[in-house]
């Protein structure tokens, strides 16, 4: 487990995919929606205003996100980062590159309620990525931010 602060470089809903966007002036840590060809870092478990500073815990083993489905899901469904960081069945898009999974979704949900996704990485499968990697990249990532090497770059 990893916790942080950061600050949201945008208005950010609850039950939305959120990923590490760089660092601002001061060289805090920023964080914002993940957008259709990113995997996700993290979920948001309410609302957080642009500007505003939060604590943020990565945990590791059997994680279940609550996450706004953008539109119906089926239950057992492989879900994607969809718009304004909801998931989405749909894993390719016209104009964007073929995603990887953020997991599967346990319950059928209507677009606009919130789905609970188990996370991909939660679970050994053939395609699955490592718990361990993932959180040894993402500690990784935000030592890197907080002494100030800029991290992934983008915000």
């Amino acid at each position: 487990m990893v916790t942080f602060r950061a600050k949201a470089s945008e208005n950010i809903p609850a039950h939305r995919l959120v990923v590490l966007a760089g660092r601002d002036e001061d060289q805090t840590i920023l964080v914002r929606l993940a957008n259709l060809e990113e995997a996700a870092d993290f979920v948001s478990t309410r609302f957080i205003a642009q500007g505003e500073l939060v604590d943020v815990t990565l945990r590791e083993g059997l994680q279940f996100w609550l996450v706004e489905a953008e539109h119906d899901l089926p239950a057992g469904c492989w879900v994607y980062c969809g718009t304004d960081g909801m998931v989405s069945g749909q894993g390719t898009r016209q104009g964007h590159h073929k995603m990887e999974a953020v997991g599967i979704n346990i319950d059928p949900t209507p677009a606009g309620q919130v789905a609970r996704i188990l996370r991909r990485e939660s679970f050994a499968h053939g395609y699955g990525l490592e718990i361990e990697s993932r959180l040894s990249d993402l500690e990784a990532r935000v030592a890197a931010l907080e002494q100030g090497s800029g991290g992934g770059g983008e915000g």
